[in-house]
């Protein structure tokens, strides 16, 4: 549930996601609570960004991993949209 209204977002902030993909591990040290491994990993047309989180509570640890995400996902589109969606390098080319 968490995964999937963390996708949707993401998917409103950064429309070019073509797949989105989370492993989850779990280490059990003693007869304690379970220690979640997260890494999610965001796959666009011309790259794959990965994030990783850790934490007790597989819930908090997804809700912590969004605005990161969101963050580093929404400065990288405003970047490509800033210009265009020419790079500075091709833009230089057209005076």
């Amino acid at each position: 549930m968490k995964f999937e209204k963390l996708s949707e977002e993401l998917c409103k902030v950064y429309p070019l996601i073509e797949e989105i993909r989370a492993v989850v591990k779990s280490k059990k040290p003693g007869k304690t609570h379970a220690r979640y491994e997260v890494s999610v990993e965001v796959y666009t047309p011309k790259e794959r960004h990965a994030f990783s989180e850790t934490g007790y509570d597989i819930a908090e640890v997804f809700d912590s991993m969004g605005p990161k995400m969101k963050r580093l996902l929404s400065s990288r589109q405003s970047r490509v949209t800033s210009t265009g969606g020419i790079s500075p390098r091709k833009r230089i080319g057209y005076r």
